[in-house]
């Protein structure tokens, strides 16, 4: 199930569509906005989101349930809000990894990035995959924002090399950044019931056979 999530992104999926939300215009009203995710995250750690009502996160956030209305309009709404909301945190987030952090260090850096994500939105991907699993195609602007992330990484190599990639090498790294997500949503899912994903040592050996994996796909074999 895990690896199916991982490689929608091969079948290039159109992103859902939808309406963003009401933006904010006032500072008060801003915070009112971020205390409705901020309040969605909350419950999602203790619930799946259909479990979760909207008075649920009215109440959490400290808001009214016409407010939450005049912002999102429906739950299901909202949802893909959340959803959009998280890919627009981690892509700035990869954006400044790319921008600090040196060729040699990628690797490492956007795996435990990656890994820091899933933590942190672990309840909300796992309503995401149930829904996708229920036909609501919910994970392919997710599977996207993998995409993105590991075609910028191969854009990085190649311009440090100055040559194009081969398509073996290309393919490896595709392997690898597929093997990383896949490995985070099995443990997401915690179909991996010895190491969760929130140990020190889940964390070191993943980043360290995914760097490994990356370093091999970028040996070039002397006999070509």
């Amino acid at each position: 199930m895990s690896s199916n999530l991982a490689v929608a992104a091969d079948k290039s999926p159109s992103p859902l569509e939808f309406t963003p939300a009401r933006q904010p215009r006032q500072r008060r009203s801003h915070a009112a906005y971020e205390r409705m995710i901020d309040a969605a995250g909350r419950l999602l750690e203790e619930r799946d989101f259909d479990a979760v009502s909207i008075r649920d996160l009215a109440g959490a956030a400290g808001c009214s349930i016409g407010s939450f209305y005049y912002r999102f309009e429906n739950k299901e709404r909202f949802f893909l809000i959340l959803i959009q909301d998280m890919i627009d945190r981690r892509d700035k987030d990869v954006a400044e990894t790319f921008k600090t952090v040196p060729l040699q260090e990628l690797p490492s850096a956007l795996a435990r990035g990656a890994l820091t994500n899933y933590r942190v939105y672990k309840g909300m991907l796992r309503s995401v995959i149930k829904k996708h699993l229920e036909g609501m195609r919910s994970w392919e602007p997710i599977s996207l924002m993998g995409r993105r992330i590991m075609t910028q990484f191969q854009r990085r190599v190649v311009e440090s090399r100055g040559v194009e990639l081969t398509a073996l090498e290309a393919e490896r790294i595709d392997f690898a950044f597929v093997w990383l997500y896949g490995l985070l949503a099995q443990s997401l899912l915690e179909l991996n019931t010895i190491y969760g994903m929130e140990t020190a040592f889940f964390e070191e050996e993943a980043v360290k056979a995914f760097t490994q994996a990356v370093e091999r796909a970028l040996q070039r074999d002397e006999r070509s």
